[in-house]
């Protein structure tokens, strides 16, 4: 009997302390985070839609500025935000198409990238919710996008790509320094290239140069054409298409005129040996300034409540093909030499 009581007390015990075990991890338990809850709670990442004209090293290097400064505001790609491109291949009649590829991700904001990408998107996009912010636009009051430029609309506004003439030459006069004269040519059939060329006689007049344009209606009329520049002391290259394009056959006149170029893209003069100089505000920049502005809509700011941003000095960047300036024989300025400026 001893021996079979002894038996039942050692059962009960372990009973006992099973079930305090039990108790004990149940209530431990219920002290653990819930680990897939707190998971499967996080937010899912924004969609911010990119609609870009066409694929471009230029416009590349814009979409890449926005993306970098998104990403400088706490924004990653792939983990709280997500970007969806789309462009047009630069064929106009595609570019609603674009957008309706965008617009199906249901976007926070959209960049849209260029003057027509912009303007389509103000006509196509129809939820009027979803704020656009545009890029490389050089005037949107013109383009009819904005009312002005102390405004953006309803729905869109964004960082303009036009140029600052007054210092363009300021920065012409720095590195030729002994320049009195200056040519330049543009399309007088392109509403760009007239308002350029107005603002450009402006700036001259300013600025104590003196100024020769000459328009070209087509590539096949440049050479001859830059060749009535006679006398300049520098050929200045407005963004315009046709000029830009055509800069190869602009150079084959001017080298012979010991004649540098001064471009307003920076492209071509990372190519080879044709320009000299290049000033105009950097692509990343524009992107950078658009991504401030898609920032303060994604907090809910209206864009008719901040003006269109211009750039400004510091948004310029300067490149000078040394090798190009020695072979027309003109020396860079000491004043340049500190400059990080230099392509070769």
């Amino acid at each position: 009997m001893k021996l079979l009581s002894a038996c039942v007390r050692q059962i009960s015990g372990r009973r006992s302390m099973t079930a305090a075990l039990l108790s004990a991890a149940i209530g431990f338990g219920n002290l653990m985070p819930a680990t897939s809850h707190a998971q499967a709670a996080s937010p899912a990442p924004i969609v911010v839609g990119i609609a870009n004209f066409g694929p471009h090293p230029a416009l590349s290097r814009t979409i890449q500025g926005f993306k970098d400064e998104m990403q400088a505001n706490g924004y990653v790609e792939n983990k709280n935000v997500r970007y969806v491109y789309s462009d047009a291949n630069f064929t106009p009649s595609l570019i609603p198409q674009t957008l309706a590829q965008i617009v199906a991700q249901h976007p926070s904001v959209i960049l849209t990238v260029t003057t027509p990408v912009a303007q389509a998107a103000v006509r196509n996009v129809g939820n009027l919710d979803t704020p656009l912010v545009f890029s490389q636009v050089t005037d949107p009051v013109k383009a009819g996008i904005v009312p002005d430029w102390q405004h953006g609309s309803s729905r869109i506004n964004g960082t303009s790509s036009i140029t600052d003439y007054n210092a363009v030459l300021d920065f012409a006069k720095k590195v030729f320094p002994k320049a009195r004269k200056f040519g330049v040519l543009y399309n007088a059939g392109e509403v760009n290239d007239v308002a350029a060329i107005a603002s450009l006689k402006e700036a001259a007049a300013k600025s104590g140069l003196e100024m020769i344009a000459t328009s070209a209606d087509s590539t096949v009329d440049v050479p001859q054409r830059a060749g009535t520049l006679q006398g300049i002391d520098f050929f200045y290259a407005i963004g315009s298409s046709l000029i830009q394009s055509s800069l190869p056959a602009v150079a084959s006149v001017t080298d012979h005129m010991h004649v540098p170029i001064l471009s307003a893209e920076h492209e071509l003069i990372r190519k080879g040996d044709i320009i000299a100089v290049a000033y105009a505000p950097s692509y990343e920049s524009q992107g950078a300034h658009a991504a401030d502005m898609a920032l303060q809509m994604l907090k809910g700011v209206k864009p008719s409540a901040m003006p269109v941003y211009r750039a400004v000095p510091a948004d310029y960047k300067e490149l000078i093909n040394r090798r190009k300036m020695a072979s027309l024989g003109l020396p860079v300025p000491a004043s340049l030499d500190a400059c990080n400026c230099f392509v070769n």
